[in-house]
């Protein structure tokens, strides 16, 4: 199973695209690249992103020798999607995700593999993995959270509007509804480059959009009540867990919009996690302009070599 668009410029496309069907029946979009080390990292992506947005990371992996895997969530990228329209986000449980990470875990095209080494989660990612650390379900050696999905950026006054608001859709049984803010038919991207609160790399961005206008099933635009109702129950859940005994890296950007710095700053302390934050840096860090990229990329492999994960050949 090829990309359904090229990658970005410089970017290597995966060794393997394979389906697996998650326990409740969902079918999913996923790929391995093949590294040339006994390391393997499992690499869980943001809301509204897909593999080949993916291929930015992992090929950075790769060349640390990682063999790397991944896949598209329900309802996202090339995978099932659950909703009407179809550009809508939407899952029934957050919870879900886990079932999507279970059967990519189970897929024989990576159970061969092991250990994982690594768990590299960017934003929604984040709240999937940390999620399925607490539960038990995956058990990495070590852990990176860049801009991890912890709490939303928002006012107060938004952010109670936005409760009282899925609420009042729970009540009245609209739940799978768009919510009433935010542009409904479209992805954020084609709203343009300036301004954006995603990347200061231009190339990239410029990327993003031609992807999706080339493969319209790649679109996604605002979740469903559902999920907004189903995510704030599970962040609001972590609060009340306590510390992981594994070593666990965080990675935000100064300028992060999206996602709730004080939320990330209260997991890294009941974590007893590590911190950096990339001067300069939006929401992406991973796929940041130069050299705030390298820089996050010099902090994880740091972090790695601190905690005796280092290349070794096969």
């Amino acid at each position: 199973m090829m990309p359904a668009v090229d990658v970005p410029p410089g970017v290597i496309p995966w060794d393997d695209g394979f389906e697996v069907v998650t326990s409740d029946g969902k079918t999913l979009r996923a790929a391995l690249w093949e590294g040339e080390t006994d390391l393997t990292a499992l690499l869980l992506s943001g809301r509204t992103e897909f593999l080949e947005k993916m291929a930015i990371p992992a090929t950075a992996l790769v060349e640390r020798g990682f063999t790397v895997i991944s896949c598209d969530w329900r309802g996202q990228g090339l995978s099932e999607r659950l909703a009407e329209p179809r550009i809508m986000g939407h899952v029934e449980r957050f919870t879900d995700y886990h079932l999507d990470l279970k059967a990519l875990l189970a897929a024989p095209q990576v159970a061969r593999f092991g250990e994982i080494d690594l768990l590299l989660a960017h934003s929604m990612g984040g709240a999937i993995g940390l999620g399925a650390l607490y539960r038990g379900l995956i058990k990495p050696r070590s852990v990176v959270f860049s801009a991890p999905m912890l709490g939303f950026e928002m006012s107060k006054a938004l952010r109670i509007a936005g409760y009282v608001t899925t609420k009042i859709a729970e009540f009245l049984g609209k739940l799978d509804k768009r919510p009433p803010f935010g542009a409904v038919d479209k992805p954020y991207v084609f709203e343009g480059f300036e301004g954006n609160v995603l990347t200061s790399d231009r190339a990239v961005f410029d990327w993003m959009v031609k992807a999706l206008q080339d493969e319209p099933r790649l679109q996604l635009a605002v979740p469903s009540m559902r999920w907004l109702d189903q995510s704030m129950e599970e962040m609001e859940w972590f609060t009340r867990q306590g510390r992981l005994d594994l070593p666990i890296l965080f990675l935000d950007g100064s300028d992060e919009a999206v996602v709730d710095g004080a939320a990330i700053d209260a997991a890294v302390a009941r974590l007893g996690a590590e911190m950096v934050t990339i001067d300069g840096a939006r929401h992406e860090v991973l796929i940041e302009s130069e050299p705030m990229r390298g820089r996050a990329w010099q902090a994880i492999d740091r972090f790695l070599a601190a905690n005796g994960i280092t290349a070794v050949s096969d």
